[in-house]
């Protein structure tokens, strides 16, 4: 198993094409052309023949007040031919060794299946919300449509879409991308890829960006996004579960869990048994200080019973997805992530 050079990547290609038939070829030609420019790519070979790999496209994530650069598992393939037989489970393996050694927090991805990732400790950790644009919202808003086709926006114009966005998920995520001009610009290209629209909903008024939505695919429309203030906005159907992640370093992705504001005490310290049978520096009884602005974790020699939990629940409850069964009392004083945004495609 090895990471391919830059100049191996195009290798790939006839697995990806034969993995996911259902992409368009201009979309298979933009991600050839513009992700693999900064990705990395793992795989197994057999004879000098690519027969397995995983994707790991970075993504700036802001995690409260921290960033990091995290990899989105993308095209995760086996060659028909070569399947059922683990290939995949040594390349997930050694990716999170691999990112583990890195002190990367955390990594995510949208399954084709649950099934497929739960046994490497992945869990839902982001539901997409469905929603709608309100009728009576319609009367005070303008439509304007960026030019996707020649990528003529202006700089200008760029950095106000990025800096609307920044702005609207810092507000109600503690857990998004980071949207930069880069960012915009790419998704601007993944949108040409497949026949996308960008549609900007500004205040008649004021001229102020209210909500964007897209739309792309070239035989049938599908929505790529809706972001839009709580007032325009309605549900339009049930949430649905849409993105995995698993904890990587747990060292490092404590670090920005802390206690509640309403906690009188200004420091918390406990122990608690972390179980992960696939990375082993996750792996045992540690020493939790929190405070107000968040925490630290460190290995300690066992001391007998404490509280234990699964790397998988410690997602969900840290993720604030989902709490745990058989938590301490203490818990309680402690503030999980407040909110996850994670909608990328690729």
């Amino acid at each position: 198993m090895r990471y391919l050079e830059q100049n191996e990547k195009g290798k790939t290609r006839a697995l990806w094409e034969e993995a996911f038939p259902e992409d368009s070829k201009s979309f298979d030609d933009y991600y050839y052309r513009e992700k693999v420019k900064d990705n990395r790519i793992l795989v197994k070979e057999e004879d000098g023949e690519i027969i397995s790999m995983v994707h790991l496209n970075p993504y700036r994530i802001r995690i409260r007040d921290r960033q990091n650069t995290l990899a989105y598992i993308v095209g995760v393939a086996t060659r028909r031919d070569r399947r059922h037989r683990g290939h995949m489970g040594d390349l997930l393996k050694k990716m999170l060794k691999d990112m583990n050694a890195a002190r990367e927090p955390f990594t995510f991805l949208m399954p084709a299946a649950e099934a497929i990732y739960r046994p490497f400790g992945f869990r839902f950790v982001w539901d997409r919300p469905a929603l709608e644009w309100k009728e009576e919202a319609w009367g005070g808003l303008e439509k304007t449509e960026a030019d996707l086709t020649e990528q003529t926006e202006p700089d200008r114009a760029i950095r106000e879409l990025a800096c609307w966005q920044q702005a609207f998920l810092e507000k109600r995520y503690e857990v998004s991308s980071v949207r930069d001009e880069a960012y915009i610009r790419r998704t601007m290209l993944e949108l040409i890829s497949e026949n996308g629209s960008w549609t900007v909903l500004r205040d008649k008024d004021t001229g102020r960006i209210r909500g964007m939505e897209s739309w792309w695919g070239w035989d049938s429309r599908e929505r790529r996004f809706l972001y839009g203030e709580e007032d325009l906005v309605c549900p339009a159907g049930s949430p649905k579960p849409i993105i995995m992640a698993r904890i990587t370093c747990l060292e490092e992705f404590v670090r920005p869990i802390s206690l509640k504001e309403n906690v009188p005490e200004e420091e918390l310290r406990q122990q608690i048994r972390v179980r992960d049978e696939l990375i082993p520096e996750n792996d045992g009884v540690f020493c939790w200080t929190l405070n107000k602005t968040g925490s630290r974790i460190e290995r300690m020699a066992d001391p007998g019973d404490c509280p234990s939990v699964g790397i998988e629940e410690l997602a969900e409850w840290l993720m604030g997805y989902k709490i745990p069964e058989g938590l301490p009392e203490w818990a309680e004083q402690i503030r999980p992530l407040q909110g996850i945004f994670l909608d990328e495609i690729v």
